[in-house]
Parts: structure tokens; sequence; C-alpha cells
């Protein structure tokens, strides 16, 4: 799923919807695996949706304070922080 979503990213265009719903499918089954929402917020932003690709990041970083007492993956903040700056 993870291969799907990343050539899915890396197609872009009308392909960007494959790599929404892998995400979506990754976080699914397992929440705390990071990577789906990598995914996710990259395919999110690159689609033009860029709030909702930064909730994505929110509620994950909710999701590893509560369950785990963590903050997400340095990656993952990468990730956030490139998001930030197309604001």
């Amino acid at each position: 799923m993870e291969c799907y979503a990343a050539a899915e990213l890396g197609i872009g265009g009308g392909e960007l919807a494959g790599a929404i719903r892998a995400g979506r499918r990754l976080i699914a089954l397992d929440p705390l695996r990071e990577s789906g929402h990598r995914y996710l917020m990259q395919a999110l932003a690159a689609h033009g949706n860029l709030a909702e690709a930064l909730t994505v990041y929110g509620r994950l970083s909710e999701l590893l304070r509560e369950q785990l007492g963590v903050s997400p993956s340095p990656t993952t903040r990468a990730v956030y922080q490139q998001l930030l700056e197309q604001t």
C-alpha cells in the first residue's frame, strides 16, 4: 500500500486521488504508523488541499501524544514544515 501511495504521488495529476485513498487506507490499517500520514499529507497538499493536510498532522500529533506520549518523528515534522512554508 505504501508503494502504491508513493507511485501515485510521484505520478501526480489525476493519480493524486489514488494517493489520497491509499494514505487514508494506510492510516485506517495502522493509525500509529507515521508513513501513511505523511503520504496523505503530501497527497492532499499536492491536490490543493493544504488545510486538510495540516489537519492530518495535527491529528497525528495528538494521537501520538495521547497513545504513546511522543511527538511525530523528525521525518514527519519535516514534511509538516514543508507544508507550512507553502502557506
